[in-house]
């Protein structure tokens, strides 16, 4: 793993001399102006391939983790989690469907920068942790820094077989595990808003010649405001320090009501 270096001074000539010296000694250097900023970039944490990055996600709670804490993800509970957390399972992330998913994102952040140039779209290769519990954390697509404000940028994939379930989640709306893993993002960094970039492909039109859309996929962009959300991310913040205490002491955490439940 690469060695790291955080330089804090206020004087940027002087930051900027240091940094010199340092990458030449081959570490990777972070710059910060005052002492509050560089408590900030600690709190970042690098990880160098996928092993290491799960290794680092079991020791907290992320973004994925949240829909199903708070009983909002149809595809696991907050017993899934837990067991993760506490080893009982081994969550296996590599898969052909997860690879693809994952370069299908990389080209979605790329049209999205290439289609936003008055936006400065950037890629993230840290893991964020919360300034007070360090057991929350997240891992960002991308951000967003437009007129001096940052903001999140998360990327998904999805099918849609059946075209009750668009009109139930995507249309005019947003499916309540992805929003509550932005909750959980504005939760870590403190943005104010975020902006999801959805390629939606649409299966249940496969015999036919058109969608409504008059194609088979269509990219959809929704932006999500922390300040329309401030009750429910205070309720997230109380459930996952609940969980987190079921964590620590190994105890099972309650079932509470799941998705469509």
């Amino acid at each position: 793993m690469k060695k790291l270096a955080l330089v804090v001074d206020d004087t940027p000539y002087i930051r900027e001399d240091i940094r010199d010296i340092l990458e030449e000694m081959g570490y990777e250097v972070y710059e910060a102006n005052d002492g509050l900023e560089a408590l900030k970039m600690y709190k970042k944490i690098s990880y160098s391939n996928e092993e290491e990055w799960l290794s680092i996600r079991k020791k907290g709670i992320g973004g994925s983790d949240a829909g199903a804490i708070m009983g909002k993800n149809k595809y696991k509970n907050i017993i899934d989690v837990w067991n993760d957390k506490t080893g009982r399972v081994n969550e296996k992330f590599t898969s052909l469907a997860a690879q693809r998913g994952k370069d299908l994102e990389k080209n979605i952040f790329y049209s999205y920068k290439i289609d936003n140039p008055d936006k400065n779209i950037l890629e993230v290769d840290k893991m964020y942790i919360h300034p007070k519990y360090d057991f929350i954390r997240a891992n960002l697509d991308g951000e967003i820094v437009y007129e001096g404000k940052k903001g999140i940028l998360e990327i998904k994939t999805t099918t849609i077989n059946k075209w009750n379930k668009y009109v139930e989640e995507w249309q005019n709306n947003i499916p309540e595990s992805y929003l509550y893993q932005i909750l959980h993002y504005f939760l870590v960094t403190g943005y104010e808003y975020a902006v999801l970039v959805a390629e939606i492909k649409f299966e249940c039109f496969k015999s036919k010649n058109t969608t409504p859309f008059d194609l088979d996929k269509r990219l959809q962009t929704i932006v999500i405001n922390r300040s329309d959300w401030e009750d429910e991310i205070q309720e997230l913040l109380n459930k996952e320090i609940e969980f987190w205490q079921c964590v620590k002491n190994d105890t099972e955490p309650r079932m509470i009501k799941t998705y469509g439940g």
